[in-house]
C-alpha cells in the first residue's frame, strides 16, 4: 500500500473552509454527539484521500455508529444538530496575511447556522493534518492515529479529563495534552530526519536519549505506525515549506494508539523543525 499521500491539490479542491477560532461543543451538544450516526465526509475530489479515511474509519471508528456521504448530503445535513461529522476541512489563521489554508481532521456537530459558515459548527475534536506546500504530501498511514485519537479527546471531553482546560481558545485547546508528557516513558519516540532542524545533532541525541529516540525515513515512520508497534511514538511537524513571517506550524508527538502527548503552536519559521530544546523538553524527565 502506499504510505505516503499527496495533499497539494486538494487544499484547492477541497470547498468548506473555516475560521482559526471556533467554538467547543457544550455539554449538551456532546451528549448529542454520542447519541447520532456519524457522518464520514468524502471529498469526492481525491479518491486516495477519501480511500485513506474509509479505511481508517472501517478498522478504528467505534465511538458512534457511521456512514459516508458526499459532500453534497453533507451541505444538506450540516444545518442538522443530532447529526455529526467526520471530515478534512480547510483552516485559514486570521492574523496569516498570506492566507495558507491548513487543512484539519475535524470532528464537528451540525448547527441549524452552519448553513452560512462552517465556523458555527460546534467542535468536538480537530488536529492539524496538513498545509499547502511545496511538497505537500503526508504519511497517510498518520489517518490511522488522528482517527484514534478525535474519538479519544471526545471521551476525555465527556469524563473532563482536562476540565476547563479543554474549553480554552482554538490553539491552547490541545496544549492541555502537554500536561500527559510524563506517560511516555517506556515508550520510543519516532521522527523523521527531515522533520528536525539541520542544527541538531543526531548522533549526539541518539547517545545522549538511548532508545527513547529514534531518527528514521518517511518509509520507517510508516511502518511503525501501520504496524502499530508497540510502546511506539511518532514525532511530526505540519507546516509549509518555503514559510515566511506570519506562517505558523505546528509540532506533536503521538503513539500508535492515538494518544497526543505534546503539541506546540509555533509561530517563528524559523523553529518549526523540531530543535534540541523539543527534545529536552520531551525526554528531561523520562
Amino acid at each position: 500500500m502506499k504510505h505516503i499521500l499527496t495533499i497539494a491539490a486538494l487544499v484547492a479542491l477541497l470547498g468548506h473552509a473555516r475560521a482559526a477560532d471556533r467554538t467547543a461543543v457544550t455539554a449538551d451538544q456532546l451528549a448529542a454527539f454520542f447519541k447520532s450516526t456519524t457522518c464520514v465526509v468524502a471529498t469526492n475530489d481525491n479518491i486516495i484521500f477519501d480511500a485513506f479515511l474509509n479505511d481508517a474509519v472501517k478498522r478504528f471508528w467505534t465511538i458512534t455508529p457511521y456512514k459516508v456521504v458526499s459532500k453534497t448530503e453533507f451541505d444538506a445535513l450540516r444545518t442538522d444538530e443530532s447529526a455529526s461529522f467526520l471530515m478534512l476541512t480547510k483552516v485559514v489563521e486570521s492574523k496569516d496575511k498570506l492566507k495558507r489554508p491548513y487543512l484539519y481532521l475535524s470532528l464537528l456537530m451540525g448547527s441549524k447556522n452552519a448553513g452560512s459558515s462552517l465556523d458555527l459548527m460546534p467542535e468536538v475534536a480537530s488536529i492539524p493534518l496538513a498545509c499547502e506546500s511545496a511538497e505537500g504530501d503526508i504519511p497517510a498511514v498518520m489517518l490511522n492515529p488522528m482517527v484514534l485519537f478525535v474519538q479519544k479527546h471526545a471521551e476525555k471531553i465527556k469524563e473532563k479529563s482536562f476540565a476547563e482546560r479543554l474549553l480554552a481558545s482554538f490553539q491552547q485547546r490541545l496544549q492541555a495534552y502537554n500536561y500527559s508528557m510524563s506517560q511516555l516513558k517506556g515508550k520510543v519516540i519516532y521522527i523523521c530526519k527531515s522533520d528536525v532542524d539541520v542544527k541538531v545533532n543526531i548522533r549526539e541525541m541518539e547517545a545522549k536519549h538511548g532508545n527513547l529516540l529514534r531518527f528514521v525515513d518517511k518509509d520507517g515512520i510508516a511502518r511503525v505506525v501501520s504496524e502499530r508497534e508497540a510502546n511506539a511514538a511518532v514525532a511530526f511537524t505540519v507546516y509549509p515549506q518555503g514559510a515566511e513571517k506570519g506562517a505558523y506550524g505546528y509540532k506533536m508527538v503521538m503513539d500508535t494508539e492515538g494518544e497526543l502527548y505534546y503539541y506546540y503552536y509555533e509561530t517563528k519559521p524559523k523553529n518549526f523543525l523540531f530543535q534540541k530544546n523539543d527534545f529536552d523538553l520531551i525526554l528531561g524527565n523520562l
